[in-house]
């Protein structure tokens, strides 16, 4: 409804993205198996696409806060123990936040309107490399603007995990 209104401009070549706060529940049933999954649990973020009745595709992505996860296996715990000195800005939130941003924008690119890459493996370039934060000091490995991040590699298939070609 949002873009069939004019509430949204319609732009085949951005991608919407949600964020929420981390004390929400959400589920999503899974496009592959079919599997109710759970957010912290299961995922930390997800992206998608979906065709516009007679439009473009749209591109997505779901982004809640990941440090509300606890320390009981849940999937999105490894940024709040990755450094027990705090966070790079001191905002467990949003740090947190950024790394599950990198890596859905890594996979929306690359899952371009909706054709999925998947590698040998079935995982997505930025899942290859998921919560692998390579060789860093203190609490962030890459600068932007004037603030630290934390922030995992992505999968470059002639080099591995990596934060830049």
């Amino acid at each position: 409804p949002l873009f069939n209104t004019g509430k949204l401009p319609v732009d085949s070549n951005g991608v919407y993205t949600l964020f929420f706060r981390g004390d929400i529940t959400a589920t999503l049933v899974s496009p592959f198996s079919g599997a109710l999954l759970y957010w912290l649990k299961d995922f930390c973020g997800y992206h998608g696409a979906f065709r516009i009745t007679n439009g473009p595709i749209i591109k997505f992505m779901v982004i809640g806060d990941p440090s509300y996860a606890g320390a009981n296996g849940e999937q999105c715990e490894q940024i709040r123990f990755s450094d027990p000195g705090g966070t790079a800005n001191n905002n467990l939130g949003a740090d947190s936040m950024v790394s599950v941003y990198a890596n859905e924008i890594a996979n929306t690119i690359t899952d371009y309107n909706g054709g999925w890459y998947f590698n040998s493996n079935g995982l997505e370039v930025a899942d290859v490399c998921f919560w692998d934060f390579g060789d860093y000091s203190g609490n962030s490995n890459m600068v932007a603007g004037t603030k630290r991040f934390l922030v995992q590699q992505m999968w470059v298939p002639t080099k591995g995990c990596v934060m830049s070609l």
